[in-house]
């Protein structure tokens, strides 16, 4: 778990550095920018697994979803939405993953889905929604479309582990960014103006590189193999702890959360509480739930 809340940190300040520095640009060409880096940051240690080729399109499929179809949607949200909408619009992803786990396990447990619950009730809680209403839906089914494939992505990851286990993270989770590499470069080879690279400012790239580095190479890699560990009622939950921790970080960073007053305060309290409790209750509950 002690993955999984350091990387929420990490995302958390990184929603902020995407607005300031990054939102305005081609949503496909920062999530190619990232993907590579992220890709160059993992290939000195990149091997075949020992599961022999034919797990290579697997790994390259997790990742072509959790990675390259879910940055496109995440990116183009940057564009109309706050950096801490756009992590409270991921509100969803906890029942996402417990819905992807069931259906996968063929069994549906009744504490995976409330421990899901109460984290999708902790993060709405954070969240004032006072976001434009002409963009409110479009954006948000947008969001939908990111959440559903991280979420597939991280249980997909989570299963391919536990059916290989002599596997190495740090040996294949490459092969995951290539798959994603492979979309974003396919999206933005049919539609994006490469031109506009050139007139990236040197603060932007600066970003772009902490973000494909640290927040996407780093960041990815100690989530999925965290996921790989935990219960998957705790994963469920710990996909809504950005949430609270970007207001956090936004308020005390960014400046664009501004006018808290102290009911604002309450209901932030409560939702951090709500996510908290969900994921120790989680952590004692059953091994499957």
């Amino acid at each position: 778990m002690t993955r999984l809340i350091l990387v929420s940190w990490l995302w958390a300040f990184s929603f902020g550095i995407n607005k300031q520095w990054v939102a305005g640009s081609d949503p496909v060409l920062v999530s190619f920018i990232r993907l590579a880096l992220a890709l160059l940051a993992l290939l000195p240690w990149l091997r075949l697994p020992r599961a022999g080729r034919g797990a290579v399109p697997s790994l390259m499929g997790i990742g072509a979803v959790q990675f390259g179809l879910m940055y496109v949607a995440l990116n183009y949200c940057f564009i109309v939405l706050q950096a801490y909408q756009v992590a409270l619009f991921t509100v969803m992803t906890p029942l996402y993953v417990a819905a992807i786990h069931s259906r996968r396990a063929g069994r549906a447990p009744a504490g995976l889905f409330a421990a899901a619950g109460v984290a999708l009730l902790g993060a709405a809680l954070v969240e004032r929604w006072t976001v434009d209403r002409r963009v409110f839906w479009s954006a948000f089914a947008v969001m939908q479309v990111s959440n559903l494939a991280f979420a597939w992505g991280q249980v997909a990851y989570k299963d391919w582990r536990r059916r290989n286990p002599e596997e190495k993270d740090l040996n294949i989770f490459g092969w995951l960014y290539l798959g994603g590499v492979l979309v974003s470069a396919a999206w933005a080879a049919a539609g994006s103006d490469w031109g506009e690279l050139a007139s990236y400012a040197p603060g932007r790239w600066l970003a772009l590189t902490y973000l494909g580095l640290v927040a996407s190479g780093a960041g990815f890699f100690l989530w999925n193999t965290g996921a790989a560990k935990v219960k998957p009622g705790v994963l469920a939950v710990m996909n809504n702890l950005k949430s609270p921790l970007a207001v956090v970080v936004s308020i005390f960073f960014w400046g664009t959360y501004s006018g808290m007053l102290t009911r604002d305060w309450l209901f932030l309290s409560a939702g951090t509480i709500c996510i908290i409790a969900a994921a120790a209750a989680a952590q004692k509950g059953p091994e499957n739930a």
